[in-house]
């Protein structure tokens, strides 16, 4: 003991001390390591949105199943909807035509260059004023269908809309955005990728937690 009553640790107490500290740390990180998150962006409330100059040409972007443009690619014109009769919408990194494509300004681009070009491509929008690209996500198919919940259409089969998304997980080790192949497949994104639009002080997205893989 102390001259106060304290107990004094020991070399064997110190080294004690630290192994549990470290066994600690290595439990927290293993922990963290397993727990496997999947995002879907939306719209942050108050912020602009694009919309194509040409209706036919929504189609072109719900009819994408994560196959590459490449140069067949035509860009699509759009333009930015910056209020309406009830309010002024601030100017976003990601003015919003949907999930299922993911509109950016150039800071975006570059800010998430690294994710982007290994995920997918990076393609250029046609407009008057800012410079604006979609993100074209490459398909994985990953969607654990027995664990999902799912509407489809009733002639066809085909997936209409989901309710409750379940992924294969092994299917998505990797990926830090990526879609499903199904029409309209919302895009996904990794935990990284929220992380990193968040230290680059990016705006006009917010990103609701639709798996996680501690999930039963």
């Amino acid at each position: 003991m102390g001259k106060d009553g304290e107990p004094v640790l020991t070399n064997l107490g110190y080294s004690l001390a630290a192994d549990i500290g470290l066994l600690t740390a290595k439990l927290i990180l293993h922990q963290w390591i397993l727990i496997m998150k999947v995002y879907e962006p939306l719209i942050t409330n108050g912020y602009e949105w694009v919309n194509c100059c040409d209706d036919a040409d929504y189609e072109v972007f719900l009819a994408w199943d994560g196959s590459q443009q490449g140069q067949r690619w035509n860009a699509v014109k759009v333009r930015r909807v910056r209020a309406d009769e009830r309010q002024e919408f601030k100017p976003s990194d990601f003015p919003w035509l949907g999930s299922h494509a993911l509109v950016m300004r150039r800071r975006a681009v570059d800010a998430l260059r690294n994710i982007l070009v290994a995920h997918g491509e990076v393609l250029p929008l046609a407009t008057e004023d800012v410079e604006l690209y979609v993100f074209n996500a490459r398909a994985i198919d990953a969607l654990d269908e027995e664990r999902s919940t799912i509407i489809r259409f009733p002639e066809t089969n085909r997936i209409m809309r989901l309710k409750k998304v379940t992924f294969v997980e092994a299917a998505i080790s990797d990926a830090e955005i990526f879609r499903l192949p199904h029409r309209a497949s919302p895009t996904y994104v990794s935990q990284r990728f929220v992380d990193r639009v968040k230290d680059a002080g990016l705006v006009g997205l917010q990103f609701k937690n639709v798996w996680s893989s501690t999930e039963e």
